[in-house]
């Protein structure tokens, strides 16, 4: 089976519709979401019904990040600054109630055959970032299967290790990787909506789980496209002119 792997998409259209043309060209037959959906990009509803129509046909599982989470969680609008909550704020007055419903109650982890999802960390599915050997260490026992997919950091990285040794190896441009049988994994496949690795292009993934690799995949999208739809709305500069820098 192809499963393409995608988090962050925050809100943009174009950039989430470029990586799911990019996976269907590519084979994907599946589709692994390791949450936000929502906040910095303009178009929350479209985002989040496309989503939601993946699911309806069996085609897409996912998570809840924490831009998602804020809205049946408002105590966590403490951890965000001015320009996301803004963002959140103003995605809010866009969003449907079936849309709201929608990211307000996606699980915070999954596990499914030989592999777990979650945004952030087991020990902390929405608020902690997974970045460190240390954290896969304490993370080891608490996923299920050889895989664990995350997202939060906007960054494309895999660990592999065991329960002793963990080696963390952040990608930079397309790649595969293979995964041995005899070592488990933590693969985080960059952000669609908001790159923060100085590459404006949407980041996301392949996962071959027959063949047992992973495919780092990077995708221009119409990126001026998306900056026009956030000046019209008012959104705050630094999101609109951030996207272009990859930040």
């Amino acid at each position: 089976m192809l499963y393409g792997v995608l988090s962050d998409i925050h809100g943009n259209w174009e950039a989430f519709e470029a990586a799911l043309k990019r996976l269907k060209a590519e084979g994907a037959q599946q589709y692994i979401f390791c949450g936000d959906l929502v906040g910095y990009g303009p178009d929350p509803e479209k985002c989040v019904q496309k989503y939601l129509k993946l699911q309806e046909e069996g085609l897409a599982v996912g998570v809840m990040g924490n831009h998602d989470a804020v809205f049946s969680h408002p105590e966590l609008r403490e951890y965000f600054n001015f320009d996301a909550l803004y963002s959140l704020d103003w995605s809010a007055k866009q969003m449907s109630q079936k849309a709201m419903r929608a990211v307000s109650f996606l699980p915070e982890t999954v596990h499914v055959r030989n592999f777990t999802v979650v945004h952030g960390t087991p020990m902390d599915p929405i608020k902690e970032y997974l970045a460190s050997a240390q954290q896969y260490r304490r993370a080891y026992k608490l996923w299920k299967g050889q895989l664990l997919f995350v997202g939060h950091t906007h960054l494309s990285f895999y660990m592999e290790g065991d329960e002793k040794v963990c080696h963390v190896s952040v990608v930079r441009r397309e790649t595969t990787v293979r995964f041995h049988l005899r070592l488990r994994y933590v693969v985080n496949p960059g952000s669609v909506g908001k790159p923060r690795d100085n590459d404006p292009r949407a980041s996301f993934g392949l996962w071959d789980d027959e063949e047992n690799t992973f495919r780092f995949i990077r995708q221009s999208y119409d990126l001026t496209k998306t900056q026009e739809k956030m000046r019209a709305q008012g959104l705050p500069s630094f999101l609109v002119d951030s996207l272009a820098l990859g930040m």
